[in-house]
């Protein structure tokens, strides 16, 4: 069974990023015995080099992977795949899991895969090249004779190193924006978080469960294993990065973690981790293990905000020590902002910059809120009318919300000074006495007079039609870690 994997993804022009998911799914079909092909859909990808990618190819079944903001490319991707192939298709991904109905509704879609993904896809692939019917295949949704057949979700994957390698070869990691540009090896040591953030579909998959083993990890001999295999292969690696929500929630699998791979990889690596997690003992065994850079979300600097509309329990306080954990151990920090958050006001979202001056990040990542269905923030938004039929490719430049608390022009406003601000109050916090509060207050009124909304307005009014290109739009902070720390570069 020949198998081809499209992933479309305009958010990069060339050298997307690896994504694990599917390599994940890649490695169990080629383990299986069947034969896999991909193509990486960027920003820039003429439908004719699709064309000729189906027709050089000929798939059996063709495998989408769809989030939100890619579900319009979706149709016109299938309906290249019925006009000029006999293939199959199939969609897989957050939206598809939380939306099936969505996903299936779609003119050339024939299957859905609900839940996880290896199981329905080796099932399938087994039961077609074998001939034998499919229509009842657990996390598989399918239409026949004019219906849809909606199978039950089957359980989760309880034990994660039952699972192959994720593959490197079909969806090729030496051509990915990882290893070309940022120099780095991809890992995910778990699955599932315990956290229920509004803004996440990470809850809303765990109903779905029913909250059983959601959260699964790896054994660390094999995670290491894999480390050690792919850092061999690709010798231009120079630091890891693991992209699981929250490395070290599991405080002796972390211990053996950091001891292990300080024994057997010894290269530098980054990790996510929630403030609450943070203490002295995980940023010592992190820093003895060569970890160069932590991240962290802050989301909102404003605790009311965190806890009424993102539903993220943590305090200031909470905050300000894990950063301090940080620098105390003498690892860099990233931070992780949203802006544009339902109701949010110019005055919270000064709240954010702010909180980001307090801890001074080595690097700070601002994006703009969007609200992914089947995530409580859509429902909100979608209740109290901010929802608009916008749509982006991008989480960098403009909300897809209408709210009267903040204007589109204040969002970008804020955006773009919001690192330059950040910087300038951290120098404020470090001197001592009434030269300090007085920087700030200057700052204040500084950010409060340039982001006015009429202001805004007619400057916006001056200068539309000045720049058609689309320069100037902004794709978010970029650093990687050399041998000197973390660089950081910003878009020109």
């Amino acid at each position: 069974m020949r198998i081809a994997f499209a992933y479309i993804d305009p958010s990069y022009e060339t050298m997307g990023p690896f994504h694990m998911g599917l390599a994940s799914l890649i490695a169990c079909l080629r383990q299986g015995g069947h034969d896999c092909r991909f193509i990486h859909i960027m920003r820039d990808v003429p439908d004719e080099d699709f064309i000729d990618f189906l027709q050089r190819n000929r798939p059996d079944v063709v495998a989408f992977s769809v989030i939100t903001n890619t579900l319009p490319r979706i149709g016109p991707a299938a309906a290249l795949v019925k006009r000029h192939t006999d293939a199959l298709t199939i969609c897989g991904g957050a939206h598809a899991m939380l939306y099936p109905e969505e996903v299936i509704a779609i003119d050339g879609i024939d299957m859905v895969g609900v839940g996880e993904g290896e199981g329905v896809l080796l099932d399938m692939c087994n039961r077609l090249d074998e001939g034998s019917d499919i229509s009842d295949i657990p996390n598989l949704w399918l239409k026949r004779d004019g219906k849809v057949i909606r199978n039950p979700i089957r359980p989760l994957i309880e034990d994660l190193d039952a699972l192959p390698f994720p593959d490197r070869e079909v969806f090729s990691f030496a051509e990915s924006f990882d290893l070309q540009f940022m120099k780095r090896g991809v890992f995910m040591a778990s699955r599932g978080c315990p956290y229920n953030c509004s803004y996440c579909c990470s809850p809303a998959m765990k109903q779905m469960y029913g909250g059983k083993k959601y959260i699964r990890f790896r054994s660390v001999e094999n995670l290491i294993e894999e480390v050690e295999r792919v850092t061999v292969d690709f010798p231009n690696i120079e630091y890891n990065v693991f992209h699981d929500d929250l490395l070290p929630m599991k405080k002796e699998w972390f211990a053996d973690f950091t001891r292990e791979y300080s024994r057997r990889v010894r290269k530098p690596f980054e990790m996510n981790c929630h403030p609450n997690l943070m203490d002295r003992d995980i940023a010592l065994m992190a820093k003895s293990a060569g970890c160069s850079l932590i991240r962290f979300g802050i989301e909102s600097g404003n605790e009311g905000v965190r806890r009424n509309v993102l539903d993220r329990h943590v305090t200031d306080k909470h905050i300000t020590d894990a950063f301090r954990c940080c620098d105390e151990a003498e690892i860099d920090t990233l931070s992780y902002n949203m802006i544009g958050l339902p109701h949010e006001t110019p005055r919270q979202v000064l709240d954010t910059i702010k909180l980001n001056g307090r801890v001074s990040p080595k690097v700070m990542h601002v994006s703009i809120f969007y609200p992914f269905p089947g995530t409580r923030a859509y429902e909100v938004c979608k209740r109290e009318g901010l929802l608009t039929d916008k749509s982006t490719d991008s989480y960098y430049e403009d909300s897809v919300l209408d709210q009267e608390s903040i204007s589109p022009e204040q969002l970008r406003a804020l955006n773009e000074r919001f690192e330059p601000f950040a910087r300038r109050y951290s120098q404020c916090y470090n001197i001592d006495g009434i030269a300090g509060k007085l920087g700030e207050r200057l700052i204040d009124a500084c950010i409060m007079s340039t982001t006015n909304s009429r202001l805004l307005k007619l400057r916006n009014k001056l200068s539309r039609g000045k720049r058609k290109d689309g320069s100037g739009s902004y794709d978010g902070t970029c650093y990687i870690i050399g041998r000197e720390g973390v660089q950081v570069w910003e878009k020109q």
